[in-house]
């Protein structure tokens, strides 16, 4: 298993693993199937140009993603989303490992603390982001649909 970081030339791949996940995963996502399914191949690869997008290979297959963006309203916070990794490569370090790009692309680029939200049943990806080192907190205000079901979570950056 490999990860790297995704240019607008991953957008094929990327196409892939997000349509997989938005299937197989809907109420773990903001975003609809429908909203993406019939969108073309340059939508894909416009999204991999403005945010920063780690996918996880088994071979060529893509088996899993993971992005983040800087908050608008603060310069210094970001946030972790479009979190997923296929059910035959669950609890075997892809979201371990796509957590670790993220945080050190993070780093790199000057963040000093990442937050996210996760789903308050999903134990495992809780689990996977306390072994990262983030907690649970409350969720600062921020113009977002968030749900009372989501889980906020922080990380400090070195």
């Amino acid at each position: 298993m490999t990860v790297r970081r995704a240019g607008p030339d991953a957008a094929q791949a990327w196409r892939a693993i997000r349509l997989e996940a938005l299937t197989l995963a809907p109420g773990a996502f903001s975003a609809k199937l429908a909203d993406w399914r019939d969108r073309p191949l340059a939508d894909f690869a416009a999204q991999l140009a403005a945010n920063p997008t780690f996918l996880a290979f088994e071979g060529a297959a893509p088996v899993g993603c993971i992005a983040w963006v800087r908050d608008g309203a603060a310069a210094s916070r970001g946030w972790i989303g479009g979190v997923y990794v296929a059910d035959r490569m669950r609890g075997k370090g892809v979201g371990d490992a796509l957590i670790a790009a993220v945080l050190a692309d993070a780093a790199d680029a000057g963040i000093a603390e990442l937050w996210l939200e996760v789903g308050a049943e999903n134990a495992p990806a809780q689990a996977a982001y306390r072994r990262a080192g983030f907690e649970v907190v409350g969720d600062p205000a921020r113009p977002r649909q968030s749900c009372a079901c989501e889980v906020g979570m922080r990380r400090r950056l070195p």
